[in-house]
């Protein structure tokens, strides 16, 4: 986790102001000639949260989905800016994440189901041939194919073989 130095600074700097207003040590005349304390500008941002959300779909797009907070794109964010995009991108994906739950969980019940000699062949044939044909040839079999036979061999071969 990263420590942010300005509102460090920021925070140290009315702490010692609320201190010596509080001691009563110091005449009005002596305030009044000090000069203010101000915190030095952050530099400008090279990026912001709209180029961090940009990111963080990229990568859910291309199954790449990780914490990015040491990204430049989302490094400079505060935690709860980060957190608040990644709601939104999760937000606008939760159809197809419920989606994608459910189909897992249905391939899930359908491989447990098959025998171990079965699966072994079908993980045989998904290393050989790739889960682009195997999934195309149960497309071509199925009776009414969906496109979804591809995505479930490549879970299959991804997570179960």
């Amino acid at each position: 986790m990263r420590t942010r130095t300005i509102p460090a600074a920021i925070g140290a700097a009315l702490l010692l102001a609320l201190t010596a207003c509080g001691t009563g040590t110091h005449s009005t005349a002596e305030t009044a000639s000090s000069p203010p304390v101000t915190s030095r500008p952050s530099p400008s941002k090279q990026y912001d949260v709209h180029d961090c959300r940009a990111l963080l779909e990229r990568n859910y797009e291309a199954g790449n989905v990780y914490d990015a907070t040491g990204d430049p794109e989302c490094a400079d964010l505060t935690r709860d800016e980060y957190s608040e995009v990644v709601g939104t991108v999760i937000k606008g994906r939760k159809d197809e994440i419920i989606e994608d739950s459910m189909n897992e969980t249905a391939w899930d019940i359908a491989w447990d189901a098959t025998d171990k000699d079965q699966q072994a062949v079908v993980c045989d044939r998904l290393d050989i041939d790739g889960a682009v044909v195997v999934g195309q040839e149960m497309m071509d079999d199925a009776a009414e194919p969906s496109g979804d036979e591809i995505e479930m061999v490549q879970y299959f071969l991804d997570n179960k073989c």
